[in-house]
């Protein structure tokens, strides 16, 4: 192949590259302005239609515990299938779940609702992952992944203002706007993403036992842990706010004070994970997360702890797209869906046991749930050193080797489990 077929074929790539990260970004960011923008009001609108408080709390749950059951056979399934395939089909159960809500109130049926919108946009998470981490060359995967929790952040801050603008008078139609959100969603993975299928054969003679692989086990600890960091917070940080006088609109503005800088530094902290350790990566942002949940009960200012909030955001936006992209090398392309699949499914598990059980410790002390989170989170350092002691964190590209990159990145982008030949650096 000559210099210039060379270089074309490189843009080439790029740009594929390029368009498919686009895709799942912009989907992302659909998908969670409009599934976000139901969130704040939903208890109040089932107990407004007859759900008792029991009632709401298993609803709310139920979103969890369905996500938790299909992301790791439907991580499977992509594998063999194809992550376009499943994505489109999530977005689709997505949709289906905010319809039925839309339609039909009553107590039990917000169950079954709830939990299809689970399944739905748990399947989505681990196949958007999961194709980043297949279709983007290794070189610029932590921006990647960067781009893509950024893009979901982003819809995260924004959905529940229009929810909250709509007000309970307008949830129903909100339902369906959620709806109709992740039908769009659906639109740019149609259009971009390649579909793939693999032989049934080849996937069992790649097949690894994940609980062999100290790299996914590590990564599978620190996702341990951020679920038990995200579920405390979900149900103590308004707790704690208002113990502290804050008023409602300081509430909502610190969950997007906490958002915006997530998602500005989203991109700069995946071009940090594409050029050092990623492991160490990870060590800091949960270190910094430890530091500021055991600081938190004992500040009593509530202008302080939002912008503590703020700073506590910059931290964690480094530790996801470095445990994403650690996740990713860790196993043949073939198999990423899979282990995405088992990382999620702890994650999700994590969050649903710690937003249950913190309402309750925070009842007995307001300090019990975040000293108790901080610690859990040192252990994990800890387990995962141990884990990752002879775990390679990072690659380096060899120039020379340039050429042979190109090509695997162009057949690995079409869906086939080739994987760059890359030196690895502990």
């Amino acid at each position: 192949m000559t210099p210039q077929r060379e270089k074309d074929a490189s843009y080439k790539n790029d740009r594929q590259v390029r368009r498919v990260v686009g895709a799942v970004s912009v989907s992302a960011f659909v998908e969670w302005a409009g599934a976000t923008a139901v969130l704040p009001l939903m208890p109040v609108y089932l107990r407004h239609h007859g759900s008792s408080v029991a009632v709401v709390g298993l609803a709310m749950a139920a979103f969890f515990a369905a996500a938790v059951l299909v992301q790791y056979p439907m991580g499977r399934l992509s594998d063999r299938i194809g992550r376009k395939k499943v994505q489109i089909g999530g977005l689709v159960v997505y949709a289906a779940g905010s319809i039925l809500f839309g339609l039909v109130v009553s107590p039990m049926a917000a169950l079954g609702f709830r939990a299809l919108q689970g399944a739905g946009g748990g399947v989505v998470d681990v196949a958007n992952s999961a194709t980043i981490g297949e279709a983007v060359p290794e070189r610029w995967r932590g921006r990647a992944f960067g781009a893509l929790y950024g893009s979901r952040t982003v819809g995260m801050a924004i959905g529940p203002f229009f929810g909250g603008l709509f007000g309970l008078g307008g949830m129903r139609w909100m339902f369906f706007a959620a709806a109709a959100c992740a039908l769009i969603a659906a639109v740019p993975i149609r259009l971009f993403v390649p579909g793939t299928r693999r032989p049934v054969a080849d996937l069992q003679a790649e097949r690894l036992p994940l609980w062999r692989n100290n790299s996914v086990l590590g990564v599978v600890v620190a996702f341990l842990a951020g679920g038990l960091l995200v579920g405390m917070y979900e149900t103590c940080w308004s707790l704690l706010l208002t113990q502290r006088g804050a008023h409602t609109w300081q509430i909502g503005l610190s969950w997007t004070l906490f958002a915006f800088p997530f998602a500005v530094m989203s991109v700069p902290a995946g071009w940090l994970v594409d050029r050092f350790d990623r492991r160490y990566l990870t060590y800091f942002a949960m270190t910094g997360s430890a530091v500021f949940a055991a600081l938190y009960p004992s500040l009593h200012s509530v202008a302080l702890l939002m912008a503590l909030g703020s700073v506590e955001a910059v931290t964690v936006a480094i530790g996801q797209p470095a445990e994403s992209s650690q996740l990713s090398h860790s196993v043949p392309a073939s198999q990423l869906g899979r282990a995405q699949g088992a990382a999620s499914s702890a994650q999700t598990a994590a969050t649903a046991v710690a937003a249950t059980l913190s309402g309750a410790l925070f009842g007995v002390s307001p300090e019990i749930p975040f000293l108790l989170v901080a610690a859990s989170m040192v252990v994990s350092i800890a387990v995962m050193a141990v884990l990752w002691r002879k775990v390679p964190g990072r690659t380096r590209f060899s120039p020379d080797k340039e050429v042979t990159q190109v090509r695997a990145e162009g057949v690995a982008l079409e869906g086939a489990s080739a994987i760059p030949r890359l030196e690895q650096v502990g």
